[in-house]
This record gives structure tokens, C-alpha cells and sequence, in this order.
């Protein structure tokens, strides 16, 4: 048995620091001899020993020579109960619990285990008892009072909830949180005098804080004593002419009496004083938002207009860039342009914040606006080095605008971050994509290092299969290989010309002609117009060039004479050099 620690599995009740080790004076002592009575002692503190030494088989084992002594000894009881939770033995260490208590009544160490081992299992009818046992046996106990209110009102015993929040004051004095517990108790009882005269006795307590004055005030509104309300709101202005939470009020105050004009006057009021604290500036906004966007288009205009009114004022407060975020997100989510320019302020601000980050990454990637995608990502990389999504689109926002070099060394610096809990296919992608760079500048013995590292992180990257057969299939070598890796590409996307070209010449240099004609007729259909194949993207020249040399390796001369000349007319990388004179003598010629 491998126990790590019995005091503290979830759920479980930790034994308290005070209490002793050695067993007390108990009833259930009298029952034993002077001799168990000495070995009862010894094997109890040995066994907490070793349980302090971290031997808790030894100590499991001591608990259970105790109680095959004294089955009724409270504290072997207790221990035991601890380990039997820890192993998930719940009914056994309930029981354990239970035993202990009733072997020592007045313990209330024992009685706040057990009403603990409820609670944590959210059964607050069976924790009730000993909880009210412990505030009669601990009377000082706040926290154990706390808890009672809370069961109380979960059972709608609202009496006794009331009852025990008085007994928390009596400790503890007045307090706004208990006297606003007592308030909302009465109102659930009907009791509006004494809902109402608790709060005014927490404001005789406390005749400075002004808060507590308006929550009456608030709550007169509420239950629409509006008349009273406004003279509570008329005592917190002559007091404090310039509390903020009173301008709260009375927007509520003038929204409650359908006084329209004055609330948007002190709403907008509100919104442009820069001493408005941000939370309510943006709880403000969120309401125009609300209001407006039940109009029509003009309402998102004004709230259009507020947005950049108060941006101009604050350009640097991010409650607002997100809130405006969120607002285009849902009512103008095809201004595409004015949300990234809040992303990218968002992210200038806040360059921690990753939901801005990976927005403007994939925006600016999706886009093929490369200088942007390289300036976002190499700050990216500074201040977060560990995602490997920063590195990968940098190298990709490198090569795209013919930076090889620095794309390498981006890919390199990405691979170098990864760790047991990298995303297995972004590392893969990250070694695909350097192993197409480092065959492009000829090192092909690390290319297919790169390639090998790929498919150990994900044997299924697809474009690593191709890549990796592919450039194989140029020097001849390990066809057998480059065929397994190129069938496995095309059942992964099956009509992938490029994948499809690649199973075909690999087929053509292991002289299965046939076989490939099947294949390279999917990518470049012998029935199709010159003009629809060549306004395809998807083939190049080399690929027409492939087509030609299998057509004429069947025998099918004007075909493959036609991909020739297609092949010359598109160009690109990859031509052979023997091309036009594939072309000249109108039969395949190997390079």
C-alpha cells in the first residue's frame, strides 16, 4: 500500500495542528487492562510516528493493532478514518468518523471532521446537526455560525438563519455584509419594517458611509417607493455632493420614473468625465449598446461614434478596445479592417494577451499580408517564446517574402521551445516545413532528418509524406519507401494533385507505366482544353512535363507530345533540361 500523504486527499479532513498524539483519558479505558493499556499507548504513538516520517503502511498497520486492542478508542478511530477516505474507501471512513464521535461526544474536533466530510459532499441535511452541536459547544466560532446561515437558507429556514446572523453580530459587531443578509432574509419573509429598519440601524452605526445609505435608497426604488427613495438619494447629495455611486443611482432613479431626457443626459455625462471609474464607464456603454441596437442603423452610428468620441480621450484603456472588439464582432462583423485595427492596439497595449495575438496571426495569414505577419510574430516570439504557432508563422511570413535564411533560423528557433506538452502536429509542421528549406538549399541529408523527426510527431503529416517521397523518388533511391509514403498522402487527401503527380512518378521510375497513366490522367485529363489546364493553379509545368514522359512511355506520343509543349509554355521550377528536345525528336529522352 502507497500512501502519499493522509491528511489532505480532496474531501478528506485534515487533522489539526493542536491536536495531540497521545491518546486521552477516555471511558472506553476502563474496560482494559493496565497491560493493553500500556500497549494501546506505545503502538498509537508509534504508529503517529511513523506517520509523521511518511511510513504509512507501517502507521495503517499500528492503527489497526490499536483497535483490535480498544475497537472504541476514538483517536486510533480517527486516524484510521483518514486513511480509509485517502483510499476512496468512503463508507468505511464515514463509519470510522461516526465511531469516534460517539466514543468522545464532547469532541469537537470529531463533530467539525464529520460535518466537514458532509459538506464537502454537498449534503448540508446530514452536516446540520453537527454543526448546531458545534455553535452550542463552541459559541465563539463565527465561521461555524456562517456556515449554519447558509444551511439554513438552503433548507428555507429563514428564522434560523436570521437567528444565527444575530449571533454573528453579537461577536463580531455590525457588518454591512451580515446586515444586508438580514435584509434580503425579512424581504423573503415579508418582513418589510424590519427589512428596512436593519439597514437603518447599520447606518446609525455607521452615520459617515454614505453607501450604506444609498442601499437604502436603492432598494426603496426597487420596491418602487419612489417618492422615499428620492429623499434618501436628496439626503446622500446634500452630505456628499459629489459621490460618484449617487450619480449610479439616479441614472436608475430617472430610468425607473421614465424621465428619458435626463437619464441620457447624465448617462453621457457620466461616460466623458475622466474621474468615471472604468468598470462603470463600461457598464454604461454596454447599456447605450443595449438601447441602440434596438433601433435602427443609426443606432449603431451613435454607438460607433461614442466608441471613438471615447477612445480619443482614453486611447490607452483596453476595457474599451475590448468592448469595442466585441461590439464589431457582433453587430458589424463585416468591418474587417476596424477590428484589426482594435486587435492590433489590444495587442500593442497587452502584448500578453493571446486572444488578440492568434486573431491577428491567422487574419494576417489568411490575408497574405506577410510584412505584417512577420512584425506580429517577432514580437510574438519575445514574449511567447513557448507557443510554437509564433515561430511556425514567422518562418512562414519569412519565406514568403524571400527571406529563406531568417525563415530557417525562425523554423529552428521554434523546434528548440518544444516540450512534452507542445502540440505533437504543430512540431511536426514545424520540421516538415525545414526539411522543404533545407532540400531547397541542397543539405538533403538534413532535409530527410527533418522529414524522419516530422513523421515520429505525426506519421500521418501529409505533406511531409509527399515531400519526403517525392524528393526520393528525383534521386532514385528507396522507392519502395517513397511509394508506402506517397499512397499514404493520396489516401489522406485524395484528389491533391500535386500528391497524386508524386504517386505517378514514382510509379513511372519504378516503370509501372500503366499504373501511373491512371494516375497522372486524375491530375491532367487527357479530354480537357489547353486553356482550362493551364488556368489551373494546381498544375505546373514540371507536372506537365511528368504527364508527357508517361504518355510516350505508353506509347501515346501525340498525348505525350501536347503535355510537352504545355510543360514549355507554363515554366517554372523543375523543367528538365532535355525538355526541348523531347519536344525537337517528339520521343521520351532521359536527363
Amino acid at each position: 500500500m502507497m500512501i502519499a500523504a493522509c491528511g489532505s486527499p480532496k474531501g478528506a479532513i485534515a487533522p489539526s495542528a493542536s491536536r495531540a498524539s497521545a491518546l486521552r483519558a477516555s471511558t472506553f479505558r476502563a474496560s482494559l487492562s493496565l497491560n493493553d493499556q500500556r500497549r494501546l499507548d506505545y503502538l498509537f504513538q508509534e504508529a503517529s510516528k511513523q506517520k509523521l516520517l511518511g511510513n504509512h503502511v507501517a502507521a495503517f498497520d499500528l492503527l489497526q493493532h490499536c483497535l483490535d486492542i480498544a475497537p472504541d478508542a476514538p483517536e486510533p478511530l480517527y486516524d484510521m478514518a483518514l486513511y480509509r477516505l485517502y483510499l476512496r474507501q468512503d463508507s468505511l471512513g464515514l463509519a470510522y468518523l461516526e465511531r469516534a464521535s460517539s466514543a468522545d461526544p464532547a469532541n469537537t474536533f470529531y463533530k467539525e471532521a464529520l460535518a466537514t466530510y458532509h459538506i464537502n459532499r454537498q449534503d448540508a441535511e446530514r452536516a446540520l446537526p453537527y454543526y448546531e452541536d458545534l455553535a452550542a459547544l463552541l459559541p465563539r466560532r463565527s465561521d461555524i455560525l456562517a456556515q449554519l446561515v447558509n444551511i439554513y437558507r438552503s433548507a428555507d429556514r429563514l428564522e434560523d438563519a436570521i437567528a444565527a446572523l444575530d449571533r454573528i453580530e453579537v461577536l463580531e459587531g455590525k457588518m454591512a455584509s451580515v446586515s444586508y443578509q438580514k435584509f434580503a432574509l425579512y424581504r423573503q419573509l415579508g418582513l418589510e419594517k424590519k427589512a428596512f429598519a436593519e439597514l437603518e440601524s447599520l447606518c446609525k452605526e455607521y452615520p459617515h458611509e454614505m453607501s450604506y445609505r444609498l442601499a437604502i435608497g436603492n432598494q426603496l426604488l426597487e420596491a418602487d417607493r419612489v417618492a422615499e427613495a428620492l429623499k434618501v438619494y436628496e439626503q446622500v447629495r446634500r452630505a456628499e455632493p459629489d459621490n460618484a455611486p449617487l450619480q449610479l443611482s439616479m441614472l436608475q432613479y430617472y430610468r425607473h420614473t421614465e424621465q428619458d431626457s435626463l437619464f441620457a443626459a447624465l448617462r453621457d455625462s457620466l461616460l466623458y468625465q475622466p474621474k468615471t471609474e472604468g468598470s462603470v464607464r463600461v457598464a454604461l456603454l454596454r447599456d447605450l449598446i443595449a438601447e441602440e441596437m434596438r433601433g435602427d442603423s443609426l443606432g449603431r452610428q451613435h454607438v460607433a461614434t461614442a466608441f471613438d468620441s471615447l477612445l480619443v480621450l482614453l486611447p490607452d484603456d483596453l476595457d474599451l478596445l475590448q468592448l469595442k472588439a466585441a461590439f464589431l464582432a457582433t453587430y458589424d462583423h463585416d468591418n474587417d479592417s476596424a477590428f484589426v485595427a482594435v486587435m492590433d492596439r489590444v495587442h500593442e497595449l497587452e502584448p500578453a494577451n493571446t486572444q488578440a495575438l492568434f486573431y491577428l496571426i491567422q487574419y494576417y495569414g489568411e490575408h497574405q499580408s506577410f510584412e505584417h505577419l512577420e512584425d506580429i510574430c517577432r514580437r510574438a516570439v519575445i514574449t511567447h517564446p513557448e507557443e510554437l504557432v509564433c515561430h511556425f508563422y514567422l518562418g512562414i511570413a519569412l519565406y514568403q517574402q524571400g527571406k529563406k535564411m531568417e525563415a530557417m533560423k525562425a523554423f529552428e528557433d521554434g523546434i528548440v521551445q518544444k516540450t512534452d506538452e507542445s502540440r505533437p502536429a504543430m512540431v511536426a509542421d514545424l520540421y516538415s516545413i525545414l526539411g522543404d528549406i533545407y532540400h531547397e538549399m541542397g543539405r538533403e541529408a538534413e532535409a530527410f532528418a527533418a522529414y524522419d523527426s516530422c513523421l515520429i510527431y505525426q506519421s500521418d503529416n501529409a505533406s511531409c509524406l509527399n515531400n519526403y517521397a517525392y524528393f526520393l523518388s528525383l534521386e532514385e533511391r528507396d522507392l519502395d519507401r517513397a511509394e508506402e509514403m506517397s499512397y499514404r498522402s493520396i489516401r489522406l487527401q485524395p484528389d491533391n494533385k500535386t500528391f497524386l503527380d508524386t504517386y505517378a512518378w514514382i510509379l513511372f521510375a519504378k516503370e509501372r507505366y500503366s499504373e501511373a497513366q491512371h494516375y497522372i490522367d486524375r491530375v491532367c485529363p487527357p479530354d480537357s482544353a489547353d486553356s482550362v489546364l493551364l488556368a489551373d493553379d494546381n498544375i505546373s509545368g514540371v507536372v506537365y512535363e511528368h504527364a508527357g514522359d508517361i504518355a510516350a512511355c505508353n506509347g501515346l506520343m501525340d498525348q505525350a507530345l501536347r503535355f510537352w509543349i504545355l510543360a514549355q509554355q507554363a515554366g517554372g521550377e523543375g523543367l528538365s533540361a532535355v525538355l526541348p528536345k523531347k519536344i525537337k525528336l517528339k520521343k521520351y529522352v532521359k536527363d
